[in-house]
C-alpha cells in the first residue's frame, strides 16, 4: 500500500496541485508517472498523463506537481502511479500502483475560483452518487417482448467473441464490452492431430502440449465478452437472437475502429427467475490493431457514432461487413477484389450524373485526349468519390485508382496480380505493369494495397459519421 496526500482538495484552473506520495519503494526509482482520469461518467478516460523526476522529501516521501492548465473544470481521479528507472539494476523495471488495490481513491477538483471548491469527502460523495446512478441506468431492463406478451422472464446474457483484442471495458447504454486478457488455446486441434496420428496412421507420433504453445495460441486468438445485464423476453431464443444481432452490429463497428473481424462463438443465457443457464454454440490468428486503450480505436465515442451510422442506413451494414471480410482475407491478391467492390459500391450509391464532367482536385475538367472525362465507369466514379471527400490529390489518386482497378481485374479474370500480362486491354495492362514495377522496386512492399485498405476504411468511417449526424 502507498499513501497519497494532496495539499488541498481543489486547484484553481491554471495552477499546480502538489501531491505527496509515501512508500518504501518510491526512493528506489528515479522517475514517477501519474495518470489522471475523469470520473462520474460511464467510461472514465485519461485526461492528463505525465512523467517526472519527483522531489525527494524526508521520511520516504516524494512530491510531484499536477499542472491543471489543460484540465477543464471538473472532478478528477488519480488512476495510476508508476515507478520506473530503478536505481538498482536488480529491481524490476517498473512498479504500478492503482486505486482500491494499492491506495484509497484520490479525487481532486479543478475550479474557476476558490469560493466554489468542496471538501474531499463532498467530492467523494458526489462521485459515488453519480456512479450509483450510472449503474442503476445500466441495469435497467431492456424489454424485447412482442406486444401482447403476458409471460416473460428476466435474463442476463454473455456473448463470447474471438479474434478481437480489447484492453479496456467499454459501456454502452444497456450492454458492455468486457476484456478478458486471455484467449482460446490450441489444445483441441493438437489433441485431434495426436488422435489422428495415433489411431489412423502407423507413425504413432505424438506432440506434447507445452505451456509456451498455449500462451502463443491465446495471444493469437484473443477473446472478449459482450455483457447484456438485464434483458426481458418471453423466450430464451428471442433474447439469444437479439443479443447476437446487437453483438454483430458492435463487431462491425469494431472492424473499423480495431481493424479486426471478431466472431461470436458462444452465448450463455442466465435465467434470473429460474436461476439456471443455457449455453448456445455459434458455428459457422488475430488480424487487427495490437494496441489497446483510448489511442487504439476503442473509444466509446467513435464506436457509438459508427453504431448510429449502421442503424441509420442498412447498406452501411453490408459495406462494413464487406470490409470486415476483406480484412480477414489472408490473400493480398483477393483483397484487391474485395476492397474494390466496397469502393465501387459506395461510388455507385452516390448516383452521379453520368454525363457530368469529371473534375480534378483543382476543379479542372479531366481530359481523355481531346475529350472531357465523364462521371461514369468504375475508375472514374471511384476517383470522384475520393476527390469529393478530399482524400488524396489529383495525380496520386488517379494513379492509385487505375492501379487498383488493374490489379483487381488481373485477380478477378486470371487469378492473381502476377498474371497481369494476360490482361487484354492495353491501358489496364499498362497500369498493372506500372504498379507491379513499383512493388518490385520497393522490395515487395505493396504500398498500393496498404493505401487501398486505408482509403476504404476512411471512406467508410466518414460515411458512418455522416449518416449518424456527424460532420
Amino acid at each position: 500500500m502507498i499513501e497519497i496526500e494532496f495539499t488541498d482538495s481543489y486547484v484553481i484552473k491554471g495552477n499546480r496541485l502538489s501531491v505527496r506520495i509515501s512508500n518504501t519503494q518510491v526512493f528506489e526509482y528515479r522517475q514517477l508517472q501519474i495518470e489522471v482520469f475523469d470520473v462520474g461518467v460511464a467510461n472514465p478516460s485519461p485526461r492528463l498523463g505525465f512523467g517526472t523526476t519527483p522531489t525527494r522529501l524526508e521520511g520516504q516521501v516524494v512530491q510531484v506537481e499536477i499542472d491543471s492548465q489543460h484540465l477543464p473544470i471538473g472532478i478528477y481521479e488519480i488512476r495510476l502511479i508508476r515507478l520506473h528507472d530503478p536505481i538498482d539494476s536488480n529491481l524490476v523495471p517498473q512498479v504500478d500502483f492503482t486505486p482500491r488495490r494499492d491506495f484509497t481513491r484520490q479525487l481532486f477538483e479543478v475550479v474557476a475560483s476558490p469560493e466554489s471548491h468542496r471538501s474531499a469527502s463532498a467530492l467523494l460523495t458526489q462521485v459515488q452518487q453519480r456512479e450509483a446512478e450510472l449503474e442503476r441506468q445500466f441495469l435497467l431492463p431492456v424489454d424485447i417482448c412482442q406486444p401482447g406478451t403476458s409471460i416473460a422472464s428476466e435474463y442476463c446474457v454473455f456473448v463470447f467473441v474471438r479474434d478481437v483484442l480489447i484492453g479496456t471495458s467499454i459501456r454502452f447504454r444497456n450492454f458492455e464490452l468486457v476484456p478478458t486478457q486471455s484467449g482460446l488455446d490450441s489444445r483441441d486441434p493438437l489433441d485431434f492431430v495426436n488422435w489422428f496420428l495415433r489411431e489412423r496412421t502407423l507413425t504413432k507420433l505424438q506432440f506434447v502440449y507445452e505451456d509456451v504453445m498455449a500462451e502463443r495460441s491465446r495471444q493469437s486468438s484473443p477473446v472478449c465478452v459482450v455483457h447484456f445485464p438485464t434483458m426481458v423476453s418471453s423466450s430464451i431464443e428471442e433474447v439469444r437472437d437479439y443479443c447476437i444481432e446487437q453483438t454483430g452490429k458492435l463487431l462491425l463497428a469494431l472492424s473499423l475502429s480495431r481493424d479486426a473481424g471478431g466472431i461470436a462463438f458462444e452465448v450463455v443465457v442466465l435465467d434470473r427467475r429460474m436461476y439456471n443457464a443455457t449455453k448456445f454454440s455459434i458455428s459457422p490468428s488475430y488480424v487487427g490493431n495490437l494496441l489497446t486503450g483510448q489511442l487504439s480505436g476503442e473509444t466509446v465515442e467513435s464506436l457509438e457514432t459508427y453504431l448510429g451510422g449502421l442503424a441509420r442506413d442498412p447498406i452501411n451494414g453490408f459495406l462494413v461487413g464487406l470490409y470486415r471480410e476483406a480484412r480477414r482475407d489472408r490473400s493480398p491478391d483477393f483483397q484487391y477484389v474485395r476492397f474494390w467492390q466496397i469502393l465501387e459500391t459506395m461510388a455507385e450509391s452516390e448516383n452521379y450524373d453520368p454525363i457530368s464532367p469529371l473534375l480534378d482536385y483543382e476543379n479542372n475538367v479531366l481530359m481523355d485526349g481531346n475529350q472531357p472525362r465523364q462521371s461514369k465507369g468504375s475508375v472514374n466514379i471511384v476517383f470522384r468519390l475520393l476527390r469529393d471527400t478530399g482524400i488524396g490529390s489529383t495525380n496520386e489518386t488517379w494513379k492509385k485508382v487505375n492501379v487498383w482497378f488493374a490489379f483487381r481485374n488481373a485477380v478477378a479474370h486470371h487469378g492473381s496480380v502476377a498474371r497481369y500480362p494476360e490482361l487484354s486491354r492495353a491501358t489496364v495492362k499498362a497500369w498493372a505493369e506500372l504498379g507491379h514495377n513499383e512493388i518490385v522496386k520497393a522490395a515487395g512492399h505493396d504500398n498500393f494495397l496498404w493505401a487501398l485498405k486505408e482509403d476504404t476504411k476512411l471512406l467508410l468511417m466518414r460515411r458512418l459519421v455522416g449518416n449518424a449526424g456527424g460532420v
